[in-house]
């Protein structure tokens, strides 16, 4: 279940918009040269928000599942290369979580309440095991992530952490029995839900696409954006709308046509689904002109269509609706 929730969540673990605007001397003709501008020594604390609402329909019965994930997070700039490349330390703070699904099953947690002492059956280890945890990534100007470092190193140590929870507090005769497996089966899942690829996927939540050109208020800029998961991508339109007190606003938005053809990927299970979706994706970005930080950002989600299992005999179809909002907010 704790693999499952982070996949849909498009994975949630951080974070932050990496962007900048240059100095009003550096601008061409009135416009604007978006880049990361970060110093040695510079703190953030940001807070990302996911609310997850599905429905899919099989046989003609409807079922529900919601999902909110909120993760705290400390930024610390490190050092900046000659090339203006930011390494930055990522820290997870706090975390948030409530998910309710289809034949009533409910779960909360909230590190700043709960403790691994207090009920550690209804404790989402593999998530609780990752706050306290570091790792660093290195930023380009334009806001490109290029390198993940201590991953692996982060891994160990939650592993490590698991293992003792375990030995701990599941004192029963089958844990006695099973505990090698255990151990496997929480290094794999720690490995996979904590990956480069989906770090990589939920930075993407909040670092916003910026072009290698001046641009001006009022144009645009087209980049790619994860959506469904974070499994596939759409082209997005990014425009900037304006700059005032301080910050700067940009606006995206992507749509998704009933003439494009429907995508798919092998699933947790191995087996092959496809998608066959339309909607769209729309959301505001706010930024601090003067260090490039982002202030503040919403983006929100809302696609429908259906799945489609190809490995089914009758390759049946089940109609879907998803809608998902992404938050992005200070922390003190």
């Amino acid at each position: 279940m704790e693999k499952k929730i982070l996949i849909s969540t498009v994975s949630i673990f951080i974070l932050f918009q990496i962007v900048s605007v240059s100095a009003a001397g550096s601008c061409k003709a009135g416009k604007l040269d978006l880049k990361l501008r970060l110093k040695p020594g510079q703190k953030y604390g940001m807070q990302l928000i996911t609310e997850l609402k599905r429905t899919e329909t099989m046989e003609d019965r409807q079922e529900n599942e919601s999902f909110m994930y909120a993760k705290g997070m400390d930024f610390e700039v490190k050092e900046v290369d000659a090339n203006s490349v930011a390494s930055v330390e990522v820290t997870c703070r706090t975390l948030q979580m409530k998910v309710i699904r289809a034949g009533g099953y409910r779960m909360e947690y909230d590190s700043t309440k709960q403790s691994i002492v207090d009920d550690y059956s209804k404790i989402p280890a593999i998530q609780a095991a990752g706050v306290g945890e570091s790792f660093v990534i290195k930023v380009t100007p334009k806001s490109k992530v290029i390198e993940i470092r201590g991953i692996e190193q982060m891994h160990s140590r939650m592993i490590e952490k698991i293992n003792a929870w375990d030995e701990k507090y599941l004192k029963m005769e089958f844990f006695e029995r099973h505990k090698e497996s255990l151990k496997e089966l929480r290094r794999h899942n720690i490995q996979s839900s904590y990956s480069k690829n989906k770090i990589k996927n939920m930075l993407s939540n909040i670092i916003t696409a910026f072009p290698e050109r001046h641009v001006g208020i009022g144009e645009s800029w087209v980049d790619r954006v994860k959506i469904w998961g974070k499994n596939y991508e759409i082209d997005g339109t990014y425009t900037l709308k304006e700059s005032a007190k301080g910050t700067v606003a940009i606006d995206l938005r992507a749509e998704r046509t009933a003439e494009e053809s429907p995508f798919s990927w092998v699933n947790n299970k191995g087996r092959k689904v496809g998608f066959k979706i339309v909607g769209s994706c729309e959301g505001r970005f706010e930024v601090d002109q003067q260090t490039g930080w982002l202030v503040r950002s919403k983006i929100k989600m809302r696609f429908t269509g259906e799945v489609i299992d190809e490995e089914a005999d009758n390759r049946m179809t089940k109609p879907i609706l998803k809608e998902e909002v992404i938050t992005v907010e200070p922390m003190e």
